[in-house]
């Protein structure tokens, strides 16, 4: 019993290691390519201006993923002073990733990473529906898989908190 119980410990422990970004984690920079103009930039370094930032992380095929996105384009169009960004995970076939975006409605940039260890700092582990809000010194403020109701209505609350001050 006491083994299982250490194994079950241990097993935890490493678990909340490896977990995904939480609020008051820091984002770190990486390099991206922006699907549509073919640019390869900092995902930090390029949305640092705004003063609030959303990245969402998702799989080209899964259509949750363009889901969440619409709610995020609609989210945007209704805060201009918000940045929005997506990443595929699994897929670097820009002329794929443009289409369905182009499909959906979806006027931000889609994008995919260039390094290969940029999952390292994020621990997305090929979780779709991710989403992470960033501001001021890209502390994450708010986290959530997926965009539900009750997402949506508390990552647009913190939107306009945080763009009103």
């Amino acid at each position: 019993m006491k083994k299982i119980a250490l194994l079950l410990l241990t097993l935890s422990v490493a678990g909340l290691s490896q977990a995904a970004l939480k609020p008051g984690d820091s984002l770190t920079p990486y390099t991206i390519h922006n699907v549509a103009t073919g640019k390869e930039y900092c995902q930090v370094c390029a949305y640092g201006a705004k003063p609030a930032k959303v990245v969402a992380f998702g799989k080209l095929g899964d259509q949750s993923f363009w889901a969440d996105l619409k709610k995020l384009q609609a989210l945007q169009t209704a805060n201009p002073k918000l940045g929005v960004f997506a990443q595929v995970i699994d897929s670097k076939d820009a002329k794929a990733i443009e289409a369905a975006a182009a499909k959906n409605g979806i006027t931000f940039p889609v994008v995919v990473a260039v390094e290969k260890d940029w999952d390292k700092a994020y621990n997305v582990k090929g979780v779709s529906r991710t989403i992470y809000y960033a501001q001021q010194k890209n502390n994450i403020v708010w986290t959530a898989t997926g965009l539900d109701d009750k997402s949506v209505a508390e990552l647009q609350t913190q939107v306009k908190k945080d763009l009103a001050g």
